[in-house]
């Protein structure tokens, strides 16, 4: 997923296409690991039929509209798209549709490797074919509060770095596999690993806090997936990987602006932040104020 805008191919030329008519304004590309997240606004538009290369979920954020749409060549349906419904399209089944006025949406797109890791823990993938059953016009609030939390987490940067993309895209694959996959039953592995080798995770974290860790990495630790990873590591401290981490690069931005003459650019890139203003963004969002106004009041 290295493209700078989502594609497809064109069921009639066989070409790869973007899957949109339009650049997206808002996109993910290169941020995170696993996810690639687009805001669209587009015009009263017929799209032709394409065959999705991802698993892809639609997140409407304009005012109500009917769209008309169409799978692998059935009957046209009409759907009554509200602010908030959502659409889910599996990879590899022939999509078109129309709308009449300017919609706007979220695109939200999994890489195949990481749905693939997801399905094989919860009992889907290994030797079956991995089935997502289309949905138009769902209301789905599960799916609306992580594409919203990724689109806030885009717009402001993306302060958390990459094990939050990573993090939201497990929870929504699983979310997806466990919501609206073929097999109902679904029952992921429980692991249980030693107190001491959650402390050499922890150790980890804290030796490497001014590095950019992923899920991967973490997992790799205690040879684990990094959905096992998430569920264990949540099961154990109560946070997730991500908020733990973040926890952790505050409390250390916290002791090196109370007790160092540091410049603040100097403790961002200290604590894993990319930038100053990434930095700012991430304390002020937990603290309440920016690191300036926190060394200036103590």
């Amino acid at each position: 997923m290295k493209s700078e805008q989502l594609s497809a191919i064109h069921v009639a030329s066989g070409n790869l296409v973007p899957m949109s008519s339009k650049p997206p304004i808002l996109s993910s590309t290169n941020h995170w690991n696993g996810i690639v997240l687009e805001q669209h606004y587009l015009p009263a538009f017929e799209c032709p039929e394409l065959c999705l290369q991802q698993h892809s979920i639609n997140i409407w954020l304009g005012n109500s509209c009917q769209i008309d749409w169409r799978l692998a060549g059935g009957r046209l349906h009409s759907t009554q798209m509200r602010r908030g419904w959502v659409n889910v399209t599996p990879k590899g089944i022939p999509t078109e549709a129309r709308w009449h006025e300017e919609i706007k949406f979220l695109l939200v797109s999994f890489d195949s490797g990481l749905f693939k890791r997801v399905a094989d823990e919860l009992n889907v993938g290994s030797n079956r074919t991995i089935e997502i059953i289309p949905q138009r016009g769902v209301c789905d609030r599960q799916i609306l509060h992580l594409g919203m939390a990724l689109k806030a987490e885009l717009e402001a940067g993306c302060p958390s770095g990459k094990l939050y993309g990573e993090s939201v895209a497990i929870a929504l694959a699983a979310h997806l596999l466990k919501t609206y996959s073929g097999t109902r039953q679904l029952i992921a592995f429980e692991v249980n690993l030693s107190k001491r080798q959650l402390r050499e995770v922890i150790d980890y974290i804290y030796d490497n806090i001014a590095l950019e860790l992923t899920l991967v990495e973490l997992a790799s630790l205690v040879n684990m997936s990094s959905y096992s990873f998430c569920r264990w590591f949540k099961r154990l401290m109560g946070l997730s990987p991500h908020q733990y981490v973040i926890q952790c690069r505050i409390e250390r931005a916290k002791f090196l602006l109370a007790y160092t003459q540091l410049p603040i650019i100097e403790i961002a890139l200290q604590v894993g932040c990319s930038s100053q203003s990434n930095f700012t963004t991430l304390f002020r969002k937990h603290i309440g104020i920016t690191p300036k106004a926190y060394r200036e009041m103590i």
